[in-house]
C-alpha cells in the first residue's frame, strides 16, 4: 500500500510539469481555427476545442459550438452539425438551461431520422445524457444502449482511435447510469470494459473517468477504503489534464467517501471545495446536488442551522435548472429533519412523493435515500411498525452483494436474540432444579462448570496467543520486505546519482590537472562534498536499520548530535525541551527513519533559509502520540510562494507515511514553527 501512495504522491508532484499537454492541444486547435479555411478540418477543430473548454470554461465552449454550428450549416455537413448540437445539449443541461437543451434535442432528433449511423449515435448519446441529467434513468438507458450499438457498428467498419474512444465512452456512460440505478454489478462491469479500452488507446481523460466510476461503485457498495485509491488516481490524471470540472467531481467523491467513513469534518471540507468549484464554473445542477450532500453532513453533525442553509441554497439552484427530481430529493431531506406535529402530514406527503418519483424514474440511489428518510421519520414520530417496514424495504432494495451482507447481519441479530432468550429459559430451569436438589448436587454442578470454564479459557487463550504470534510474524516479515525496498530505492536515488557525479568530476579533474591547479582544486572539493553527502546518507540508513537504535532515547541523542553539528558552526543558539518518559517508546524501522529525516529537514531549512538567531526544539510524549515542534525566530516565509519546494513537500510526504499530522506556520518576519503529531502505535 505504501508503494501505491508513493507513486500517487510522485505523480502529484509531476503534475505541474505535465499540465502543458492540454494547453498545447488547445493551442494546436486554435491555430487551425485561426487559419479560417472554412473546411471540415476547421469544423473538427471547433468541435474538439469546444469539448476541451467544456471542462474548464463553459462560456468559451458555447461560443466555439455556435461557430461550428454556423459553419456546418454553410457547408451543409449534417454529421459535424449533429456533433455540435449533441455537445450543445449537454452543455445547456450542465449550466441549467433545460429549455435550450430541449430545443437543440428536437433539432437533432429530426436530423437523426436519416440513414447516418454517426448522427443516430450523436442523437442517442445526447438524449441519454439529457434524461440522465434529470435523474430519469429508466428513460435514459434505452438511448444509452442504442448509442453503444451505433458506436460498435461504426467501430467495426472504420476501426480508428476515435471510433474506439466512442465505444469506450459509451461503456462509461452506461456504467454511470447503472450506478445511479443501483445495479452495481452491471455498473462495475461496464466501467471495467471502458477502462480496458481507454487504456488500450492511451486516453488519459477516459482512464480518469473510469477510475472515478469504479471508485463510485465501491463507495455505493459501502467499501469506502477500496474506493479511495481509484478516486485518488482519477484526481491525479484530472489535475494533469487541467480538467477543472473533473477535479470538482473528484473532490465531491472524496466528500462522499469520508462521509461513509464517518469522518464528517473531512467530508465537509471536500464538499465545500467542490461547491466553490462548481459555482466558479457555473455548473448549477452539480452545485445544487453537492449542496444537498453537504446539508446531509450537517444533519449528521446535528447542525440544523447549516443544514437548512445548504438545503435552501440547493433548492434555489434546483428551481433555476428546473430539476424536479432534485427538488423532490431536497424536499424529502428537509422534511426528514422536521418533527413538529403540525407539519407531520405535509412532511410525510413530501417523503412519499419523493420516493414515488425516484421509483418511477429508476433513480435507485434516491430510492434508497428516501427509504432511509421515511424510516428515520417514522422512528422520530414513534410509528415503529412503519419504521420497520421501510427499514426492511431499504435492505431488500440494495444490491445483491450488499444485500447478502445485510441479511447476514440481520441473521446474526436474530440468532443473538434467540440465544439470549434460550439462555434465560435455561437459567430459569436451572434455578428450579437447583432449588429441588441437595447441596451435594449443586457443588458437583459448580465443579463441572468451573472445569469447563477453565478449559474454555485455556483454549481461547491458546488461540489468541497463537494468532498474535502468527500475525506479528507476518507483520514483521512485511515490514522487513518494505524496508529492503526502501533501502534499495534510497541507495539508488541518493548514492547512485552522487557516485555518477563523482565519476564525472574525477574525469574532469584528471583532464584539467595540467592546465590549472585552481580548477583541479575546485573539482576535488566537489568530490569531497559529494563523498560527504554519501557518508551522511549511508549513516542515516544504517542507523535506522540497526536494531540497537530502536529506543527513542537514542533517537533523541542522535537528534541533539545532528542539531549541534548544523547550528553551532552558524552561531545559532538552540535548546531542547523534553517532556515525558521516552524509555518505553519503540518506533518501527520505517517510522523511525521518516521521523528522523523529517526532523533533519526542519533543522536544515532553519539553518539554510531562516537567518535565525535562536531555535527551540520541543519533544513531548502523551498517552497516544509523540509531539515534535521546531520553532525559530528567523525571517519566515510565505508558504503560498514556496509551497512547491522540495523541502516542504518531502516533510509532508513523510508525515503522510507515518500517518502523522503536520502543521507548518510561518509569516514574513515572524519566524517559522513546524509541529508534528505522530501516533506511537
Amino acid at each position: 500500500m505504501s508503494a501505491i501512495k508513493t507513486i500517487v504522491l510522485f505523480l502529484l508532484i509531476m503534475v505541474a510539469e505535465k499540465s502543458f499537454a492540454q494547453s498545447h492541444k488547445i493551442d494546436s486547435l486554435q491555430k487551425i481555427i485561426d487559419e479560417g479555411n472554412g473546411d471540415l478540418n476547421n469544423i473538427f477543430a471547433l468541435n474538439n476545442i469546444a469539448a476541451e473548454y467544456a471542462r474548464i470554461d463553459m462560456a468559451k465552449s458555447k461560443s466555439y459550438l455556435h461557430s461550428s454550428i454556423n459553419l456546418s450549416k454553410q457547408i451543409k455537413n449534417d454529421v459535424t452539425l449533429s456533433n455540435a448540437w449533441s455537445q450543445m445539449i449537454t452543455l445547456q443541461m450542465n449550466i441549467g438551461k433545460k429549455d435550450s437543451a430541449v430545443y437543440y434535442l428536437q433539432l437533432l432528433k429530426k436530423l437523426a431520422d436519416g440513414e447516418s449511423e454517426k448522427i443516430k449515435a450523436n442523437y442517442n448519446l445526447a438524449a441519454g445524457l439529457f434524461y440522465k441529467k434529470q435523474g430519469n434513468y429508466q428513460e435514459a438507458m434505452p438511448y444509452m444502449l442504442a448509442c453503444l450499438d451505433n458506436s460498435i457498428a461504426i467501430e467495426k467498419s472504420v476501426n480508428t482511435t476515435e471510433s474506439k474512444t466512442s465505444v469506450a465512452g459509451q461503456y462509461l456512460n452506461i456504467g454511470n447510469s447503472y450506478l445511479d440505478m443501483g445495479s452495481y454489478k452491471s455498473a462495475i462491469e461496464y466501467h471495467l470494459k471502458g477502462l480496458k479500452l481507454f487504456e488500450e488507446i492511451g486516453n488519459k481523460r477516459g482512464i480518469a473517468f473510469c477510475n472515478q466510476g469504479i471508485g463510485a461503485d465501491f463507495n455505493n457498495l459501502g467499501q469506502f477504503k477500496e474506493a479511495l485509491p481509484y478516486i485518488a488516481r482519477s484526481m491525479v490524471l484530472k489535475k494533469e489534464l487541467n480538467d477543472k470540472r473533473g477535479i470538482a467531481v473528484a473532490q465531491s467523491m472524496f466528500g462522499e467517501i469520508y462521509s461513509g467513513l464517518g469522518k464528517y469534518d473531512s467530508a465537509s471540507f471536500y464538499f465545500d471545495v467542490a461547491i466553490k468549484s462548481y459555482h466558479e464554473l457555473k455548473l448549477l445542477q452539480d452545485e445544487a446536488k453537492t449542496s444537498v450532500e453537504l446539508g446531509r453532513i450537517f444533519v449528521l453533525k446535528k447542525d440544523s442551522e447549516h443544514a437548512v442553509k445548504y438545503f435552501e441554497s440547493a433548492r434555489s439552484l434546483a428551481v433555476q435548472v428546473k430539476d424536479s427530481s432534485l427538488l423532490n430529493r431536497i424536499d424529502a431531506a428537509m422534511a426528514a429533519m422536521q418533527s413538529s406535529i403540525s407539519i407531520q402530514i405535509k412532511n410525510e406527503q413530501k417523503l412519499q412523493s419523493s420516493l414515488k418519483n425516484s421509483i418511477e424514474m429508476g433513480d435507485k440511489s434516491n430510492e434508497l435515500i428516501n427509504y432511509q428518510y421515511l424510516a428515520d421519520y417514522y422512528t422520530n414520530n414513534k410509528q415503529y411498525d412503519k419504521a420497520l417496514d421501510y427499514t426492511l424495504k431499504l435492505y431488500h432494495s440494495m444490491d445483491s452483494v450488499q444485500n447478502k451482507s445485510l441479511q447476514l447481519q440481520i441473521k446474526q441479530m436474530e440468532e443473538q436474540y434467540n440465544f439470549e432468550k434460550k439462555e434465560k429459559e435455561i437459567a430459569l430451569l436451572k434455578k428450579d432444579q437447583l432449588l429441588s436438589q441437595v447441596s451435594l448436587q449443586r457443588q458437583k454442578a459448580f465443579q463441572y462448570g468451573a472445569v469447563i470454564f477453565l478449559s474454555l479459557l485455556l483454549i481461547i487463550g491458546f488461540l489468541i496467543i497463537n494468532r498474535y504470534r502468527v500475525v506479528h510474524r507476518a507483520k514483521r516479515q512485511i515490514d522487513m520486505e518494505k524496508m529492503r525496498n526502501d533501502i534499495a530505492r534510497d541507495l539508488h536515488d541518493d548514492i547512485g546519482s552522487t557516485l555518477t557525479s563523482i565519476n564525472i568530476l574525477s574525469k574532469v579533474a584528471l583532464q584539467q590537472q595540467e592546465n590549472s591547479d585552481s580548477i583541479l582544486g575546485n573539482s576535488m572539493q566537489k568530490i569531497k562534498d559529494r563523498s560527504s553527502a554519501i557518508m551522511e546518507s549511508m549513516g542515516d540508513i544504517v542507523w535506522a536499520i540497526n536494531p540497537h537504535n530502536d529506543t527513542f532515547e537514542k533517537m533523541i541523542f542522535r537528534m541533539k548530535e545532528f542539531t549541534a553539528e548544523i547550528l553551532e558552526p552558524l552561531n545559532i543558539s538552540y535548546h531542547f525541551n523534553e517532556e515525558g518518559n521516552f524509555s518505553n517508546i519503540k518506533l518501527d524501522i520505517k517510522k523511525r527513519k521518516d521521523f528522523y529525516l523529517l526532523f533533519k529537514e526542519a533543522i536544515n531549512n532553519a539553518a539554510k533559509y531562516s537567518n535565525c538567531k535562536n531555535l527551540e526544539v520541543y519533544i513531548k510524549k502523551d498517552m497516544q502520540d509523540l509531539h515534535l515542534k521546531v520553532a525559530d525566530d528567523g525571517i519566515g516565509f510565505n508558504e503560498k510562494v514556496v509551497r512547491n519546494g522540495n523541502g516542504l513537500v518531502n516533510m509532508r510526504e513523510r508525515a503522510v507515511a507515518m500517518n502523522a499530522k503536520i502543521n507548518i506556520e510561518s509569516a514574513k518576519g515572524k519566524g517559522t514553527v513546524v509541529a508534528i503529531d505522530v501516533p506511537i502505535t
